[in-house]
């Protein structure tokens, strides 16, 4: 039988991914109370912790965490007793598939292969690599290539003049990045595949180009934007407020590739809470439309959060973190209908949105916030139309959807959001007083229950559009309002 940490060394200089299974510990009647097996991607094992079941559970589990790239803890029923597993992924996938290994191909391997990379080297000349998993070669591409399979851990790297013959025999669609060398005069484009490969650094000798290659295809891997960290930390954006339209902002900016920070009172009061990445302050975190907020305790944790791809939300209605992370962009977002502390020298650039500001005074943009014409619009000169307190009109109804508490007490809730209701129907209560629907509709909006406020304040928001009102994504409003400032980031990045 191979020694498992004989075989783990030989995977280990072949970057090939596997997992390592120890017993942790154990209870009742086992078949071995110490032990560790090693597990290949494949599913094959090296040594044992007991055979049967046990193992066929364990084996199936530590697959299972390779294709993860995340490791485990178990638990497995022998039978008679219960066994404690902890499974290590040692080497996660990652596959680069070198065709061609003239002087390029053999640097790109050299340097993949020095990125953890399991190296597979196809050729029809004889290929001579120590480190490579595997070596193919064969007197013509349709020979040499008939068995080749490509999947979402695979690089395809082409360093042949005989690209277009050899995509033409390969499925490649479910690779993570596809390169094909060439110089810039003979491009041509193909879509999903980097042609001529590798990044822009000035590459001229085999060396260079392999370092340019695997840092495009290490960007590529492991999903970042491959701009300096200092151009990055430069275009930090911090957004004054999580509510529904600055979560429209955040979400638009994010999508755009920028990190973008939230600040947050300690007690927000949206009611289209669904939608806002303020509930982060309540629930540690909170998705919209497939984007994930968590609540960060420090400004320094927000990099931590950029790195797990994660809006991070602070705690911080003084913005503090300005002044800490020195950002790019500070947007105030924070829809008070005036301003509360933003000036136009907080950062490089400011936007406002709504009324409350003066471009150039208060900030160096704002948005239009108010329905109509102009939503959206970039006012460079001037300020946003003036707050009417009518809520806009959606259906033939303003003022009428927006439900405001007739009492002063505690909140509470009894409908949520997607709920049809009729008008003359109790949607909750504040204190022991009934607080009623003024119109048909959908609930759009419902203020958080076990807030307390005033009379006046405003508690939900009925859509009279009903069954076809859309409460789970952000507005139309909101999303053309971050359009606006979409404009003015990236025109502002781009001169800079």
């Amino acid at each position: 039988m191979n020694s498992l940490f004989a075989e783990a060394a030989e995977l280990e200089r072949l970057n090939l991914p596997f997992a390592i299974v120890t017993i942790t510990a154990t209870s009742g009647i086992t078949p071995r109370k110490s032990g560790r097996m090693l597990v290949t991607e494949s599913g094959s094992i090296v040594s044992t912790i007991g055979g049967h079941q046990v193992e066929r559970l364990a084996r199936d589990e530590a697959v299972e965490a390779i294709r993860e790239r995340k490791g485990r803890e178990i638990s497995v029923n022998s039978g008679r007793g219960l066994m404690k597993l902890m499974i290590d992924v040692v080497k996660e996938p990652r596959r680069a598939f070198v065709i061609g290994y003239g002087h390029v191909g053999e640097a790109v391997a050299a340097v993949l292969h020095s990125l953890g990379f399991a190296i597979y080297i196809y050729d029809i000349r004889s290929a001579d690599c120590p480190f490579a998993a595997e070596i193919h070669t064969a007197e013509s591409w349709k020979e040499l290539l008939s068995g080749l399979s490509l999947d979402s851990y695979s690089a395809l790297v082409i360093t042949t003049h005989d690209s277009s013959e050899i995509l033409s025999l390969i499925d490649y669609s479910h690779a993570f990045y596809v390169g094909i060398l060439s110089s810039r005069s003979r491009v041509i484009p193909k879509k999903g595949i980097s042609v001529p490969m590798g990044l822009d650094i000035g590459a001229e000798t085999p060396e260079e180009m392999a370092v340019s290659v695997g840092a495009e295809i290490l960007m590529k891997y492991k999903k970042r934007c491959g701009i300096p960290e200092s151009e990055r930390r430069r275009r930090l954006i911090i957004v004054r407020g999580a509510g529904d339209l600055a979560t429209g902002v955040i979400i638009r900016l994010k999508r755009a590739g920028y990190d973008v920070l939230a600040l947050e009172t300690a007690q927000p009061t949206q009611v289209r809470r669904n939608v806002s990445f303020a509930e982060a302050v309540y629930e540690k975190e909170h998705a919209v439309d497939g984007i994930r907020a968590v609540l960060i305790e420090r400004a320094e944790d927000a990099f931590r959060a950029f790195d797990e791809d994660a809006v991070p939300v602070l705690v911080d209605p003084e913005a503090k973190a300005v002044s800490l992370l020195h950002p790019g962009v500070v947007i105030d977002a924070i829809i008070a209908k005036k301003n509360l502390g933003t000036r136009a020298d907080m950062a490089p650039l400011v936007i406002a949105l709504g009324p409350g500001f003066t471009a150039p005074e208060d900030a160096d943009a704002v948005i239009e916030t108010q329905r109509g014409h102009n939503l959206g619009r970039v006012i460079r000169e001037g300020s946003a139309a003036p707050n009417t307190g009518i809520p806009g009109n959606i259906a033939g109804y303003a003022s009428e959807r927006v439900i405001r508490s007739n009492a002063e007490g505690v909140f509470r809730g009894i409908r949520t959001f997607g709920d049809l209701v009729r008008k003359g129907e109790t949607v909750a209560y504040v204190g022991e007083k009934e607080q009623k629907s003024e119109i048909d509709g959908m609930v759009r909006g419902m203020l958080r229950s076990g807030l307390y406020v005033t009379e006046g304040f405003k508690i939900a928001d009925i859509d009279p559009r009903g069954e076809k009102a859309e409460y789970r994504t952000p507005s139309d409003k909101a999303m053309a309002i971050a359009g606006g400032v979409l404009e003015v980031v990236d025109s502002f990045f781009a001169e800079i």
